[in-house]
């Protein structure tokens, strides 16, 4: 066990510094050959990463293929790993940039009148995001337009690591609060009238619904839902894309209306449909932008009742 934490001990600061040294290079490589590059990566990598491939495959045929060719098929697949390498090329170059004016060279922003009429209502807004275009330009972008934003993540397992990636968001104004009992922090950081990122496009072991996306029932968290009806804070979806010519557009929808009836369960499944039913949409504007690696439809309802069960077994 000594030895274990002692390779861990040296492991991760000498990890951390290439890190550091990767982000370092990246920033001085010009833009153009970063993205040529990584648009051979994407290519690679969707040659080599068999299992991958053949999930982003099997999902975009369940949804495109009654109106799409194997082949065609198989180049939307391969642009979702080239558009996932060029974002996280984007990501990484520009790590040092901090404001509004850097972040122009290459990000317009459509639809701010509708965020900063939500905001100055004081009661906080929830920013619906989700997994299209490059996700994590979206989510700094409230704190890097102005505005005091707060966001929830996964900790990462090591703490160096955690740190590191946490300070860049900080660099842009952006607040972190990690996963676990946390609800009662981003209940306060709304009655604050701070700006919540909140991203519900996946399939997660948090309290979720079925709802439709894509015609197919998924399981999708009711976080934001919950959020909305506790706080009184309006629900605003945003999401960025990639357009031609490789500038981003970061575009921010009108507040979504709320649905309260009394009825709690009731409210949190339609609230999330609608809020799922908006993302799908966006999905649909630029399909190969959205993960599709990802199983999103991997949880059915005979888990989550084999779950439940089990929770009621323990109890008893």
């Amino acid at each position: 066990m000594r030895r274990k934490e002692i390779r861990r001990a040296i492991k991760y600061p000498v990890l951390v510094f290439f890190i550091r040294l990767f982000i370092l290079v990246f920033r001085f490589v010009p833009r153009t050959i970063l993205l040529s590059v990584s648009t051979a990566l994407g290519s690679l990598a969707f040659r080599l990463v068999g299992k991958e491939r053949q999930k982003t495959i099997n999902n975009l045929t369940k949804i495109y293929g009654n109106e799409k060719s194997a082949e065609q098929l198989k180049e939307m697949a391969r642009m979702v790993f080239v558009n996932q390498a060029l974002n996280f090329a984007d990501y990484v170059h520009t790590l040092h940039y901090t404001t509004r004016s850097q972040f122009s060279a290459l990000i317009d922003v459509v639809g701010e009148e509708h965020l900063n009429e939500a905001y100055n209502k004081g009661k906080g807004v929830i920013c619906l995001m989700s997994h299209v275009g490059s996700w994590e330009f979206s989510a700094i972008m409230p704190p890097v337009l102005g505005y005091e934003t707060t966001a929830i993540s996964r900790a990462m397992p090591n703490e160096r690591i955690e740190k590191l990636i946490v300070s860049y968001r900080q660099k842009r104004g952006m607040k972190n609060i990690s996963r676990g009992n946390a609800y009662s922090a981003l209940i306060d950081a709304l009655k604050k009238g701070e700006c919540l990122i909140i991203m519900i496009d996946q399939d997660t072991q948090t309290k979720g619904v079925f709802v439709d996306f894509f015609g197919m029932p998924a399981y999708t968290p009711v976080g934001a839902a919950r959020l909305a009806i506790d706080s009184g804070a309006p629900v605003l979806p945003m999401y960025m894309k990639r357009k031609s010519g490789n500038r981003h557009q970061f575009t921010i929808l009108p507040a979504l209306e709320l649905i309260q009836t009394g009825n709690m369960d009731s409210d949190l499944h339609e609230n999330t449909r609608r809020y799922t039913e908006t993302i799908e949409a966006i999905v649909k504007e630029v399909p190969e932008q959205w993960v599709w690696m990802h199983q999103r439809w991997k949880t059915t309802p005979e888990d989550v009742e084999l779950y439940l069960q089990k929770k009621r077994e323990q109890k008893n």
